[in-house]
């Protein structure tokens, strides 16, 4: 088990709403109809790898049951997020290159059969400077930024994923060692660096998108506490805001469809 504390909230975030996908509606077209296109986007995938990830995640819940997510991203537009995906785009020297930071177009991630589950959340309404630090984590090609590992060491956290989701050798579930998974990581580390904590109930470095998930659910009132942070390089965090679709809520291995 990861050591995770447990939020005294009696009730979930009313502020984070479901609002149910039309039947066959891409993930794009349920981005824009809700008018997301800023904040935390989580997504739930259907494939082999995907199902491991969620089912490597019930330790962090109560219940022990897998998460419903399995990718976290930054969202920039309705069109495309930065995220960390396990599944290799392109040449394999650019993971180095780009400290495993990949421009994700939703095109990609439109089937709802291979990712029905979808999320956005907001913990600031400060895009910009969320956009800032995640330039110095990920890098910036147009602007000659190169990405900087020493903030924090992506690849290396791919490694032992890869290795978990492949069943290589004697692989176990990196979150029991301390080893998040990639996507929550990064997305955890650029909102850390602008000043806001996104996972204030885990008590370990076992970044996810399940503790990102809870931590949105249910510490809602750790933010309406802390609104203010009194230092303008930090972005203002307010209390989680967004919106959820789920269509598989039970983890199952069902893409591609037969």
């Amino acid at each position: 088990m990861i050591s995770i504390r447990q939020s005294n909230a009696d009730k979930a975030n009313d502020k984070l709403v479901e609002v149910k996908a039309e039947p066959k509606e891409t993930n794009s077209a349920w981005l824009k109809r809700v008018g997301a296109k800023d904040g935390v986007i989580l997504l739930g995938g259907a494939s082999i790898s995907h199902f491991r990830i969620r089912v490597a995640q019930s330790h962090a819940r109560a219940d022990l049951k897998p998460s419903c997510w399995s990718l976290a991203g930054i969202l920039y537009g309705e069109t495309k997020f930065m995220s960390v995906p396990l599944e290799l785009c392109g040449d394999a020297s650019e993971i180095a290159q780009g400290n495993g930071v990949q421009t994700c177009k939703m095109t990609d991630y439109d089937d709802p059969n291979q990712f029905p589950n979808i999320a956005v959340v907001r913990f600031t309404r400060d895009v910009a400077k969320i956009y800032e630090k995640c330039d110095l984590v990920a890098g910036n090609p147009a602007e000659n930024k190169p990405a900087q590992r020493s903030i924090i060491d992506l690849p290396t956290l791919m490694v032992p994923w890869l290795s978990y989701v492949w069943i290589c050798g004697r692989a176990t579930n990196p979150l029991t060692e301390g080893i998040g998974l990639p996507s929550a990581a990064f997305v955890e580390s650029v909102y850390g660096m602008a000043g806001i904590e996104i996972t204030p109930g885990l008590a370990s470095a076992s970044s996810c998108p399940e503790a990102i998930w809870q931590a949105a659910k249910y510490w809602y009132a750790f933010y309406r506490g802390a609104t203010k942070t009194g230092n303008t390089k930090n972005a203002k965090q307010q209390s989680p805001t967004g919106q959820y679709a789920l269509r598989q809520k039970a983890a199952a291995a069902d893409w591609p469809k037969d």
